[in-house]
Parts: structure tokens; C-alpha cells; sequence
């Protein structure tokens, strides 16, 4: 078990330095400084690039089998790139917004465990002025996530550190997470395995 433990680590790391490595693309905080000028309908010297919060997030599929969204909520910013629907192995996602109001969304996967049962996993971040960089986490039976109380998640999210490992002892399931950054960029990395 601890190998295995030590596997996902590693793996979380390596999506880690990915988002990492993306978040210093050119072309991505061009990107990002579009998306808010466009969506907040601000003009280019109220959004500088220093004045924009960045999330780059890299997730990994460590499951008998593709993972699709279910559902997802976004409480602040905007989406540069979706979610990876289908979650295959690896896909990246990304967010931008002006660095006072912030990004925080949430996603719920569904996909069956190894023992072939339906399952889901939720996967809430933060990075805004009033929470700061945080990370929330649930996986389960597939009927946990039938009725999702999104203030609920947003609670538990804001009383959320910068590391999530919530697991799932009757479905197998678990997911380890983390968000780490500095100075308006944001990395976020996932590892959903059952």
C-alpha cells in the first residue's frame, strides 16, 4: 500500500510541476489577460497581467476506465480550457479572472471502480483574495453526487488547507490533490484512482 501511495505522490507531483511549467507560457497569460478584458468588460490597463490570477490544473486517471464529468460549478472566473471530458489518463484545465475577484470552481467525475461499481469524485479549488489557495475533495458511490449542495461544497472549500486526500474505504475510491502558487498563478493537481 505505501508503494502505491508513493506511486500517486509521485504522480501528483509530476501534474504539479506540469501546471507549473504552463502557467509560464506566454501564449496562456495572453490568453488569460483576453478572457478577462473580454468576460469582466474591462479595458487592457485595468487588466494587466499582473493584476490577472492564473490557474493552470493538470488531472491524471488512475481508474479501471475513462472518467467523464458529471457535473461542475463555478463560483468565480473563467474558463480558459474546460475540464478533459473524457479524463482518458491525463488532461489540463485552466482559469483565469481579475486577481480581486479570483478563480474557485469545482467538478464531480464519474467512472467505475476496480471492482466495476459506478463511483464519483469531487475536485473544488480556490485561489481567491477573501480564501486564499485552497483545495476540496469527496469520492464515493455514484448516488453521494445524485443531489449536490454547491454552498455546501463552497463551506468546505473555504475551510480547506492546500491539500486534499479524501478516500473512500467501502468503494476503494480516493483522490489526492494539491494547489500551490505564487504571485497570481495557481497550480492545481489531481489523482483520482479506485
Amino acid at each position: 500500500m505505501a508503494s502505491m501511495e508513493n506511486s500517486v505522490q509521485n504522480i501528483l507531483d509530476e501534474s504539479i510541476e506540469q501546471a507549473n511549467r504552463s502557467l509560464e507560457s506566454q501564449e496562456l497569460l495572453k490568453q488569460a489577460q483576453d478572457m478577462v478584458i473580454k468576460n469582466e468588460k474591462v479595458d487592457k490597463d485595468t487588466a494587466p497581467i499582473s493584476r490577472i490570477t492564473v490557474l493552470g490544473g493538470v488531472l491524471w486517471n488512475k481508474t479501471k476506465g475513462s472518467l467523464s464529468v458529471m457535473d461542475e460549478h463555478k463560483y468565480a472566473g473563467h474558463f480558459l480550457t474546460g475540464y478533459p471530458n473524457p479524463l482518458k489518463v491525463t488532461g489540463n484545465f485552466g482559469m483565469s479572472a481579475l486577481s480581486n475577484k479570483g478563480v474557485k470552481a469545482a467538478v464531480v467525475y464519474s467512472g467505475k471502480n476496480k471492482q466495476g461499481v459506478e463511483c464519483g469524485w469531487l475536485l473544488a479549488f480556490a485561489d481567491t483574495k477573501n480564501t486564499g489557495r485552497r483545495i476540496y475533495g469527496e469520492c464515493g458511490a455514484i448516488d453521494k453526487f445524485a443531489n449536490i449542495d454547491w454552498a455546501q461544497v463552497e463551506t468546505n472549500l473555504n475551510n480547506a488547507g492546500a491539500v486534499a486526500e479524501p478516500s473512500d474505504q467501502a468503494t476503494g475510491t480516493s483522490l489526492y490533490a494539491r494547489i500551490v502558487g505564487s504571485s497570481g498563478k495557481s497550480a492545481v493537481g489531481g489523482v483520482f484512482s479506485g
